[in-house]
Formats: C-alpha cells, structure tokens, sequence
C-alpha cells in the first residue's frame, strides 16, 4: 500500500482507533510507521480530533523485557524531529507516572541530542506531587529536605510519610515561630537515577546547554548528590588545602626576610640563609605531604579520564602547581640563581591561589564570584585580542617615531618599552616628557599619533570594556542558578569518577526515588497566605461538620428515648 494511502486511512478517527490498539510483539500504528515521518505526523492530526478518555494507549514497547519503544528507536538514528514528535504525543496523551519509563530510560541521550525538555521536566511524568492526609500540609518546621527511597511501586510513597521525614523533623530544633505551607515532590526516574546510575551526571557536565539546569526536577537530583556524597568531599580536600596554604604563606615570609630571596646586602654579596634548619623541615615536610596527598588524587584521575583530563583548564592548574613547586624546590637548595627562585615562587604563588578559587566554588556566595569572573574573561576574549593588536599598532608606530631610543623608565626592557607606554595611555597615564628631544617635523605628527590613541585606546576602548563587563555580567546574572547547578554537576561527576563498585550499589547514594519535603513557593508571599488559611478553613469546616454530626446524633438518640418513655406511659394507662 502507498504512503498516500495509508496517510488517508490513518486520517479517520473510526480506522486509527483500530489501528491504535496493541498487538503483543508487534505493538500499535505507531510501532509499525515508528520511523516515518510523514504518516507519524498525520497520525497526531487525527489524535487531536479525539476523545482523550477513548484513546487507548499509544506509545509502548513492543515486549514488557525490551527498549525498543518508538523513541529509543529514532534515538539512536538521531530523528530529532520524528523523537520530538513522539515526545509531545506521550505528554498531550500519556501525561501519568507510569508511563515515564518510556522517556527515563533514554533521558541521557535526549540531552545528548539538546532535544527540549522543558515541558517534560514539567509535566506528571517526571515530577510526582504527592497528596495525602499523612503528609502535612502546614507544619511549623519549614526545612528543606531532600530523602531517596526505593519502592517496588513509586505509589507506595504515600505510606512512607514517618520514615522519609518524621524523625528529622522531631528532631529539628531550628523551627520558625509561624506555621507554613509545605508541599511535597517524588522524582520519578528510577532508572536514571539507580540503574544508570552515573549516566546522567555525565552527560550533563558535558552539556554546553544552560537550560537544563533550570529544571526543577534536575536541580532536586544535584543538590542530592551535593548534599549526600560531594560537599563533604570537596570540604575535607578545601581543609587540607588551606594546611598547604598556611605552610607555603610561612615559607614565603621566612625566605624573603631571612632567606635566599631577601634583599642582597648592599656591599653587592650574596644574601645569606638565616633560617633555622627545624623550621624549614617543618614547612617543607607539611606543604610537601599535603601536596603528595593532591599528586596522588590527580594522578588517579589521569588513570581515570585519561586524555580528557587534560581538556580541563582546573586539571592542568593543578597539576602543573606541584610540578611547580617541586621545581623550587629543587632549584632552592640545587641552585644560586636567585632570580630563577623569585620567578618559580611567583608561579608557584599564582597557582596556588588559581586552586583556591577552585575550592572557593564550593560555597555558594564564592561559586558566584569565581563563575562570574571566569565568564567575563571567556566573553572578553576577542576583546582583548582586538586591543592588543591597537597596542601593538601604536607601540609599533612610536617606535618609529621616537628611532627606539631607549627610556628611562623602561630599562631592562627596551625592546617592549614603546608597548608599556601605549599601554599607560590607554590606562590614562600620560607622560610626554621626551617627545620635546624630537624634530620640529618629528614633533608634530607624533603628536597627532599620540591625540588618536588617547582617543582610541582610552576614550573608545575603556569605555567599550565597560560596556562589554556590564553586558557580561547581566548575562552571567540571568543564569547565574543554572550555572551554580552546572559547576555543582561538574563537581559531582569528579567525585563519582572515585566510587568504589560497592558505592554504585549503595542505596544511600543511588536511590530509585527521591523525596522532596519544602515550604511552597514563595514567589507570591500572599499566596502562601491564602494557602494556610483554606488550609485552616478546611479543617475548622472538618471540626465543625464533626460537632454538628455529633449534637445531631445526640439530638436523634434523645427523640428516641423521648419515644420509649411516651410508648411505656401510654401502656401503663392502657
């Protein structure tokens, strides 16, 4: 049969409804043209023209045991608009809890393939609101907690209530003087988080897109992971660094003031190492443990990510820091080239700090500030590429102009010294002192040179530069949670990486479910408000219905006694 053909049978409802129903093995239409696109599309037409409670159901597995549903299939062919095809008829038709297997099981490679999924994280499918007399609705408490469970049936949450969160929350002493609204979230992906259980983290630290961290649902997952296994990893590698840091900021002031690098005496001998030979041991025995401590776990991640390791600017500081500073070391007590030292401790310095900005990420306040300079240096990249070839246009034409006669203040770098001095213009220091031992001829036209760069460089440029920062920093801003959540997902996959196969298997880390306890919303403050008060309404209307129902069952019991005694009367006269 033609493809015409079958679009026109597949375009009246009373065929398709036939054809809509499954055939074990072989499934549905749908299963059947699952890789057309034009047959597929005539068949959501006809969908829409249908009664919703008649349909029966659409997307499916051929067999319960298998993966090849429609959109696992058009996956892994890449059909990006057949899978998003498919996508919107589950969550048009198929919007429930247990339909979500379908899409759970192929979460890592729809983002993969930056298919939208907004509506998804969305929709009942993935984000189960949880209902029920067990679960409060106002509690005095207004914490926030996150809880992983697992359940043969994701319904069975609804009689778990005491032990996902009552004895943290009798336990809780931090608890506000008012009551709040509190509402209560299950995650349903099983599989994304239990069954692949490092998948998921993967592909969304490979992820260039920023949208999927805005997702509720995603952002319940990392915070999880952080709270349960990474925070406190990171916590306890932050503290041994900081032993480091204190070490080396000790060793530096002891070598300057005391030291091979202080000051040379002025009668132009060598300075001499007045440190005593105990504090020395002791500086270098503590930066050197904890940094073998760093070699160790960077040397593991080589073993691990191999050539991806060094893909990671964070990586390449790290270990090129204790490359740098066993080289000091090394050249400290090897050599007396001074000036070798001064250069290896500068290095060393700024990369040690480079890694404090590293471990700075895990607070929150900190994450903002290292995220937002990182971003501004990325979005000013062709920026400064541009000004420098300006500085090297006008040091070049100055060094011209002025026959590279050597200044004064530059000595020692006579070669750049005409660069520095386009660099101090366009910062706003002007020093003109030596254009007057120029030619009359010579005079003007540098000059003129030196008008059109104050107003390129420093008028134009500087002012641009503030531009660009502010349009950066908005830009940082309007996403600043998801990349919070995007630097916390990096996190949390290098912290994965170091699992043990008993970790994987843990149900403390990788549970099928999570629960999330929170007050609502509040968004809208008067909201809230009005959610407590039908909240307390509803439940003064229960009380009073029950006293009504009880004086109504008193009053009934007291009509009948007032009826025996009026029939007993009546015999005793008769």
């Amino acid at each position: 049969m033609k493809q015409d053909q079958i679009i026109s049978i597949l375009s009246q409802k009373q065929a398709l409804f036939g054809y809509l129903k499954q055939i074990p093995g072989y499934g549905n239409c749908i299963n059947l043209f699952q890789d057309n696109i034009a047959i597929l599309e005539a068949i959501a037409k006809t969908l829409n023209i249908m009664d919703k409670n008649e349909m029966p159901i659409l997307i499916s597995k051929k067999l319960l045991d298998d993966d090849f549903s429609p959109l696992y299939v058009n996956l892994k062919s890449s059909q990006i608009k057949i899978v998003n095809l498919i996508l919107t008829v589950i969550l048009k038709y198929q919007n429930q809890l247990i339909f979500n297997e379908l899409v759970d099981k192929n979460l890592s490679q729809l983002i993969d393939l930056k298919i939208d999924l907004q509506d998804y994280f969305q929709s009942h499918l993935p984000l189960y609101q949880i209902f029920d007399d067990q679960y409060p609705q106002i509690h005095e408490s207004d914490l926030e907690i996150i809880e992983g469970i697992n359940l043969d049936n994701p319904v069975d949450v609804h009689s778990n209530y005491d032990m996902l969160f009552g004895q943290k929350l009798s336990e809780g002493k931090d608890v506000s003087q008012i009551m709040v609204a509190i509402e209560y979230f299950m995650i349903n992906l099983p599989d994304s988080l239990a069954s692949n259980q490092l998948e998921l983290i993967k592909t969304l630290s490979n992820s260039d897109s920023s949208d999927y961290f805005e997702s509720e649902v995603l952002q319940t997952i990392i915070k999880f992971k952080w709270q349960r296994y990474t925070k406190s990893f990171y916590q306890f590698q932050f503290m041994v660094y900081l032993l480091f840091m204190i070490s080396f900021i000790i060793e530096i002031y002891h070598s300057t003031f005391k030291g091979k690098t202080q000051i040379d005496p002025e009668d132009g001998s060598d300075a001499i190492d007045d440190r005593k030979s105990y504090l020395i041991i002791i500086n270098k025995v503590v930066s050197a443990s904890t940094l073998f401590f760093f070699l160790t776990y960077e040397l593991r991640q080589i073993l691990i990510q191999k050539k991806q390791y060094f893909l990671v600017i964070w990586n390449i500081i790290d270990i090129t820091q204790i490359i740098a500073y066993i080289t000091l070391n090394i050249i400290e007590f090897q050599s007396m080239n001074m000036d070798s030292l001064v250069l290896l401790f500068v290095i060393v310095i700024a990369l040690s700090f480079l890694k404090l900005y590293y471990f700075l990420r895990i607070y929150e306040g900190f994450s903002f500030l290292v995220q937002m300079i990182t971003k501004v240096f990325q979005d000013l990249k062709f920026f400064i590429a541009f000004f420098l070839i300006f500085i090297v246009q006008f040091g070049l034409i100055f060094t011209v102009l002025f026959k590279a006669a050597p200044i004064d203040e530059y000595e020692g770098v006579n070669a750049f010294g005409y660069y520095l001095m386009i660099f101090r213009i366009s910062a706003g220091d002007f020093s003109t002192d030596n254009y007057k031992d120029q030619s009359q001829y010579l005079v003007i036209i540098t000059w003129i040179v030196w008008i059109i760069a104050v107003i390129s460089l420093n008028i134009i440029f500087m002012n641009f530069i503030i531009a660009v920062i502010s349009e950066s920093y908005e830009k940082v801003m309007q996403k600043i949670v998801a990349e919070s959540y995007k630097v916390k997902t990096q996190m949390i996959r290098e912290r994965e990486q170091f699992f043990r196969s008993t970790d994987l298997v843990n149900d403390k880390y990788f549970p099928k479910y999570l629960v999330i306890r929170r007050q609502v919303n509040q968004e809208s403050q008067e909201n809230g408000k009005q959610h407590i008060l039908i909240i307390f309404i509803e439940q003064e209307n229960g009380k009073d219905l029950l006293k009504k129902q009880r004086i109504q069952q008193e009053l009934q019991q007291l009509e009948q006694r007032m009826i025996q005694c009026k029939a007993k009367q009546f015999s005793r006269i008769s």
